[in-house]
């Protein structure tokens, strides 16, 4: 089991650690976990919508397209060269993920290995 925090490169103090990605490497699922006391306003848009319903533990499905927003689409263009370099020789999110720290343009959120 790989844990990483999701971070907020635009906050600088010790609470910027906004929730738990989980990924089971044996199964291949995902999980986030976000603590009660994290504002919902301060997610990334799909952890925020998620939270503001309630929901705090999100399972494979909704955090599996929390990834996929992270990372390069499998269709796209030029991506047996962004495989390259990378590394792998076939699309996987995960490793995508981890190279890139699951930044992405749309917000300042990252992931940090725990």
């Amino acid at each position: 089991m790989r844990r990483f925090l999701i971070k907020d490169d635009n906050v600088i103090s010790p609470t910027n650690e906004y929730a738990i990605l989980s990924y089971d490497e044996e199964k291949a699922q995902y999980s986030i976990s976000i603590p009660e006391s994290v504002n919902p306003n301060d997610l990334p848009a799909i952890l925020g919508i998620l939270a503001r319903k309630g929901i705090l533990e999100i399972e494979d499905k909704w955090a599996r397209r929390f990834v996929k927003e992270r990372v390069v689409p499998s269709d796209r263009q030029n991506i047996g060269a962004i495989l390259r370099e990378v590394g792998i020789g076939y699309y996987d999110e995960f490793p995508l993920l981890v190279y890139t720290s699951g930044r992405c343009c749309m917000d300042d959120f990252y992931l940090e290995e725990i």
